[in-house]
């Protein structure tokens, strides 16, 4: 988008994802609260409190540069990946950033070229999601977060309509 002209039409329809995937995070991050809650855990907190777990260092490549939040599956609407224990582990920013939203075995093998190397990497962060009984049953939940994020598409949108009748005259009196 320049600033000399309208956004385009593809960069005004990711904008209005924005709002319904906010949505479904912060659900599936209230969800996975209780979901701890339920196995008899306090609710997930920070990262610290897994970092040791995985000797200080990325849980994908082992590289001890500063570490973010990874949920080993995705926190959204395709994967259902709770805010829990046994789902966060420490990752490096570039192994965040390249494994996204997939799944993570198919990125870690692709990220690690020694296959001794990958399955250690990999039976290690199985065995921390076993150690906190990590396997939420995601098929009802899935349902419900499909409704919510179409649920909130069509509340921003609308949202978005009654502002833009409600300024329409405050909007007009920018050409001037």
């Amino acid at each position: 988008m320049t600033s000399d002209g309208p956004p385009s039409v593809i960069s005004v329809r990711r904008s209005y994802s924005d709002v319904p995937n906010r949505m479904v995070h912060l659900f599936l991050q209230e969800a996975g609260a209780r979901y701890d809650i339920a196995r008899g855990f306090r609710p997930f907190g920070r990262l610290n409190d897994v970092v040791e777990y995985f000797g200080g260092a990325c849980a994908y490549c082992a590289v001890s540069a500063p570490l973010v939040e990874e949920h080993v599956v995705p926190r959204n609407r395709a994967a259902v990946g709770l805010h829990s224990w046994g789902n966060v582990v420490p990752a490096c920013a570039p192994c965040n950033r390249i494994k996204g939203g997939g799944e993570w075995r198919t990125f870690l093998a692709t990220r690690e070229p020694d296959g001794a190397v990958a399955r250690s990497r990999e039976a290690r962060i199985e065995q921390f999601a076993l150690e906190y009984r990590y396997a939420p049953a995601t098929d009802q939940l899935r349902e419900v977060v499909e409704g919510l994020y179409q649920l909130a598409d069509s509340q921003a949108r609308g949202l978005i309509e009654f502002a833009l009748r409600a300024s329409a005259s405050a909007l007009d009196g920018l050409a001037l």
